[in-house]
């Protein structure tokens, strides 16, 4: 596999050709000193993604001009061939601002910042756009205040600047600092005013939004479908629909705005009308449609619509195949995939993220043989995949690969590495992992701080959580989570209250389900059983259920019957076909030795045809993934298994 994995061709350092574009380059252009002609055919080639045949062009022409040159640069940067645009830039001849930016762009669209500046720093001269590009690319990396900073020493800023700095602010939450700024141009254009009404409603400042857009001069379509998109994400459908009654004109972007509204609330029949209703309908709007039938399991309607698209694109093919994969029908995706015209990484993103097992690893290497190159949802789903199964091997082939491709630095990728480590109880590489990430974001510390709460390092987690906030990074509803595990597993009582005060008053967060969970955890763990049961009578009704099963297990482990007991109605009052819940208040039972009750509950089940879920666990041995459950003696290997577990037992009966 390894071997395999070191032969794909896109992995040799400093190549430009990938597999794929041998078989597809088109003829050779004549040489006719057509320097038009040449430049366009390298545009289209590089647009396609064919480097190789875009390069060819580029050394068979008998003249250059500096466009070539540019588009070859910012060709390489969009495939992420950063070091062969460098070279290309540094054999220029001559450059442009152009020049200088294209490759800025690309240094920090990969993450390497320090590279971009440095690039900037050398500019011999610099206008408007190279000033955007290098704010851009700081904001782009999540380094807002290192573009405040650039931004306040703009001789010249227009509105692309105003809009780039908003946005950032926005991006990050720090929605005050984003008022402030706006309250500071001159003359807020419509697109600026956009752009600050975009974030108010992406973040449920709807008060604010609204405001803003009632004292705006001059609103244009994108003003209106902003409200609209706010208002339906705040699940204030009647609001949304009244504002797009009210609208002067409509496009094909406030129809699709308002049915994804309806979908994304659940209501796809009230979508459904209003896409019958549509005057024009683009692409977008019958892919928005077909998407929220797969959205709601309803895949026979998608495919209905599917066969009556007047034009199908690849998010059509796509979105089918999701329909496939979120069904679980392997088979059937496996199918629609082979059939499908073309292919793009998101087609094989999506199949692989249907598979559990090898079946995916087997599948990265098709898509690579093929010439695709994996992209960060790639990484991050296979990773995943070697995480839930606990492949180590398979993990760090995948790490490598990340590296010998350029996602080194992306934090997405790096934070599913941190979880796939976690898991396989290599914390020291985690941390090496986390500390190697030179762009954080807030799923990177989560994933980092998650790690150390897992494996029962509370004090660590609760200083990683400290290093976070000082470092500017806002905390959300999974790094509390991961905090409050890590209290109640170590039995931090007093830092896990102090942690779940802070999250609602210092961090404006709702406490969801898990979290009221992990305080009952922490109390009962504690020993405050009763305190516990206080507390979950208190937690809002439809977040109860969770916390009265983790009260339960407290009251097990405390041998508290008579609190379970009364746990365990509530509990299968509202699901009544929970066989583990019986099992857990007949082992109650079984403890205390009070057989007949025991008895009584098992009966129950087994007139209910009630089963608790059988157990699996599995291990990575030579390559081979070999799975174990409950009950199972189907291993050839079973009577020896049995023997080491025999002798283990003894052992630690011994240690103890």
């Amino acid at each position: 596999m390894l071997r395999t994995f070191q032969k794909l061709p896109y992995l040799r350092r400093g190549s430009l050709y990938l597999r794929r574009f041998h078989s597809s380059a088109p003829p050779r252009l004549r040489h006719d000193g057509d320097i038009v002609r040449w430049n366009s055919a390298i545009t289209a080639h590089l647009r396609a993604g064919r480097v190789g045949a875009a390069r060819r062009v580029f050394d068979e022409m008998p003249e250059r001009n500096v466009f070539t040159w540019n588009c070859m640069i910012s060709g390489l940067v969009r495939n992420r061939m950063l070091a062969d645009a460098r070279g290309v830039f540094d054999a220029m001849p001559f450059r442009n601002s152009v020049s200088w930016a294209a490759l800025l762009t690309g240094y920090a669209r990969c993450g390497r910042v320090a590279e971009a500046r440095e690039l900037f720093d050398r500019m011999p001269e610099r206008n408007v756009v190279s000033w955007n590009a290098m704010i851009s690319g700081y904001v782009r990396n999540g380094m807002v205040d290192r573009a405040r900073e650039l931004f306040d020493m703009m001789p010249v800023r227009n509105d692309v600047s105003w809009l780039t700095m908003i946005s950032g602010y926005m991006k990050r939450k720090r929605v005050r600092e984003a008022r402030e700024l706006f309250d500071c141009v001159p003359s807020p254009s419509t697109s600026v005013c956009n752009a600050l009404l975009s974030g108010y409603a992406e973040h449920g400042y709807l008060k604010d939004a609204e405001e803003l857009f009632g004292r705006m001069q001059r609103r244009n379509l994108v003003s209106w479908n902003v409200m609209i998109t706010g208002y339906t994400q705040a699940r204030m459908m009647e609001v949304a629909q009244s504002l797009f009654d009210e609208m002067p004109e409509k496009d094909t972007v406030s129809w699709t705005a308002i049915v994804r509204g309806y979908l994304k609330n659940g209501d796809v029949d009230a979508a459904w009308k209003l896409f019958q209703d549509m005057p024009n309908r683009d692409i977008l709007a019958w892919n928005t449609m077909m998407g929220g039938f797969v959205m709601s399991e309803r895949l026979d309607d998608a495919l209905r619509l599917f066969a009556d698209m007047p034009d199908r694109d690849l998010v059509s093919w796509n979105t089918i195949l999701q329909g496939y994969v979120q069904q679980g029908d392997m088979d059937s995706a496996n199918t629609w995939f082979r059939r499908m015209p073309e292919k793009d990484e998101t087609s094989w993103n999506t199949l692989i993220s249907g598979y559990k097992d090898e079946g995916a690893l087997s599948l990265l290497l098709e898509m690579t043989r093929g010439g695709y190159r994996p992209d960060q949802s790639t990484w991050s789903v296979v990773i995943s995949i070697c995480a839930s199964l606990v492949a180590l091997g398979y993990g760090r082939m995948v790490h490598v690969c990340t590296i010998k491709t350029g996602f080194e630095h992306d934090a997405l990728v790096m934070s599913s590495l941190i979880s796939m480590y976690s898991k396989c109880g290599l914390i020291i590489e985690a941390s090496q992992v986390f500390e190697m990430i030179m762009q954080r974001d807030t799923v990177t510390w989560n994933a980092m701080i998650a790690t150390y709460a897992y494996h029962g390092l509370a004090a660590e987690a609760l200083k990683l959580f400290d290093r976070m906030t000082k470092d500017g990074f806002n905390p959300d509803h999974s790094t509390f989570l991961s905090v409050l595990s890590a209290c109640a597993h170590k039995g931090y009582l007093y830092e896990g209250c102090h942690y779940f005060r802070s999250m609602q008053q210092d961090w404006n967060l709702i406490p969801r389900s898990d979290h009221y969970s992990c305080m009952v955890d922490l109390l009962g763990r504690s020993g405050f059983v009763h305190q516990a049961y206080d507390f979950t009578r208190k937690v809002p009704s439809n977040l109860q259920i969770n916390a009265w099963e983790t009260l339960f297990s407290a009251c097990n482990a405390h041998g508290n019957i008579q609190l379970g007991e009364l746990i365990a109605k509530n509990v299968l009052q509202s699901r009544p076909t929970d066989g583990g819940m019986y099992t857990l208040l007949s082992n109650i039972y079984a403890a205390k030795e009070m057989w007949s009750s025991a008895a009584s509950v098992r009966s129950l089940m087994k007139e209910r045809g009630l089963k608790k879920e059988t157990g699996c666990s599995w291990i990575e041995l030579k390559g081979d993934v070999v799975s174990f459950s409950s009950n199972d003696n189907a291993h050839p290997l079973i009577e020896r298994i049995c023997h080491e577990v025999d002798n283990l037992s003894v052992l630690i009966e011994e240690a103890s």
